[in-house]
Order: structure tokens, then sequence, then C-alpha cells
């Protein structure tokens, strides 16, 4: 069996916490990382960076491992590190973040506010490598709040990240987040 097909059998759902814990097998649904299905060209044939894949994959989960700890520890410029200098980010409630740093201040005033004490759970995700050097990134999570395992309906969302390789290192150039509504 391949890798990536035994990871996604292997991968329940990732809590993250302060530590960083993993919990396996809680009361929601479990995740699923689909990774380069998309390293395969239409009709069949690999594209010339599928045989990286891996490691970039390994890579992007990286990514949003350390924004989650940054996130449970409620540190902004943490979290904001995955971020290109030049990056965009648009929250749920629309508002659109430019810049590392603007996405850090912003971002912070939430950690002291509204999201303190949160943590993130992530449900699904499927990556998709457009070019060697970029990656386009959906998935559905949700905000836990103090003590909570499971997502509530009111904080599930969606969001898509565009990852950019630069110098052998992958990060978010862009991030859009989107409440899902029922």
């Amino acid at each position: 069996m391949g890798m990536q097909r035994q990871l996604r059998r292997t991968i329940g759902l990732t809590l993250i916490t302060g530590l960083g814990m993993a919990l396996i097998g809680a009361a929601t649904p479990m995740a699923s990382i689909a990774p380069a299905a998309d390293a395969v060209a239409p009709g069949g044939s690999r594209t010339p960076w599928a045989d990286h894949a891996e490691s970039d994959l390994a890579a992007l989960r990286h990514i949003w491992e350390r924004e989650a700890v940054a996130w449970a520890r409620g540190d902004a410029a943490a979290y904001a590190a995955a971020y290109t200098r030049d990056a965009d980010l648009v929250n749920i409630r629309g508002e659109h973040l430019r810049t590392r740093d603007g996405i850090a201040s912003r971002i912070q005033y939430y950690f002291d506010n509204q999201l303190k004490k949160t943590r993130l759970l992530r449900l699904e995700e499927r990556v998709r490598f457009v070019s060697p050097t970029m990656a386009i990134i959906v998935r559905k999570d949700c905000v836990l709040y103090g003590t909570e395992t499971a997502c509530r309906p009111d904080t599930l969302s969606l969001n898509t990240s565009v990852a950019v390789k630069h110098d052998g290192r992958w990060m978010i150039t862009s991030f859009h987040n989107t409440l899902v509504r029922r």
C-alpha cells in the first residue's frame, strides 16, 4: 500500500492543544487528508512534480500544525509567521488583513478577546498542487472553546489557502475563511 493511502487510513482527527496533542477517534467525523491525487494530470499521466508531493504534503501539514499550536497559545506573531510578508487573509467576518504584520496585529486582537483560550480542529483537508511551487489547500475545520472536543455548527468553517514554495520553503500567501451555514 502506498504511503499516501496508508497515511489517509491511519489519520484520525487531529486536535491541536497548546501542547500539540493528538486526539484520535473523537466523537466528530474522521479527518480526511486528501493528498497529491492531483499529481496525476488529466489522462492519467504523472505531473513532473508528482515525486516531490509527499515531502511537500508533509511540509504543508506542518504549516497547519504550527499555526494550530500558535493559535492555542494565543500567539499571533507565531501564527502569522506561516504567511509571506505580502500575504492576504480574509477572515470569517469579511475583514481583509494585508501583510504578515497586519495579520499578526489583527489576529492578536481576536486572540486577546473573542478567540481567547480557543483551539483549532481540522476535519478535512484537500491539497491540490497547481505547480511544483504552488498548492491550493481547502480545509473544513472549526474553533473549539474551553474544553470542547467537537465542533459546534456555529464554528464550522471552510477555508482556502494558496501556498507558495520559495527557496525550498512553503508559506501561505493567501487565506480565505468562510463560516458554514446550513
